[in-house]
């Protein structure tokens, strides 16, 4: 699949939901970046399943630390954040269903990262545009 690096990750998507007919995208991703903002998706499911790395995920209230071999699923509509534990990046395979939720990425890289952190209101405004909404910083940090 085709790479891309946007807010601290790099994405190499496995299928983008052409071939599932929509129904999922697989991307695997190394985060490697700071903490994702609280956020949640209106309209997908998302699921990760660890490679290497520790990673804290932060769902609806309670942080969990999720080591190679864990699984994690996050329904639509639940506050969510990550950040990694050590220096080292995390590899992860991330579900999404349905498909779509790569284009949020692709868009990033296209207006311009950099514009869009300066701006967060831009960022949160194209965020929304892709179902998803920013609720602020990882909790607790």
């Amino acid at each position: 699949g085709w790479t891309i690096s946007a807010l601290g990750s790099k994405y190499t998507t496995k299928t983008d939901g052409e071939a599932t007919g929509g129904a999922y995208s697989l991307v695997e991703e190394e985060l490697w970046g700071d903490p994702t903002p609280l956020h949640l998706h209106t309209r997908e499911e998302e699921a990760f399943y660890v490679l290497s790395g520790r990673l804290a995920v932060w769902v609806d209230g309670t942080e969990q630390v999720a080591e190679p071999g864990a699984f994690l699923l996050v329904p639509r509509g639940v506050p969510h954040a990550a950040r990694r534990v050590t220096d080292e990046p995390v590899r992860m395979l991330t579900l999404v269903s349905p498909s779509g939720l790569q284009r949020f990425f692709e868009s990033v890289v296209r207006e311009g990262e950099e514009e869009l952190l300066a701006h967060p209101e831009r960022l949160a405004a194209l965020a929304a545009e892709f179902g998803s909404e920013i609720l602020g910083d990882y909790p607790n940090l």
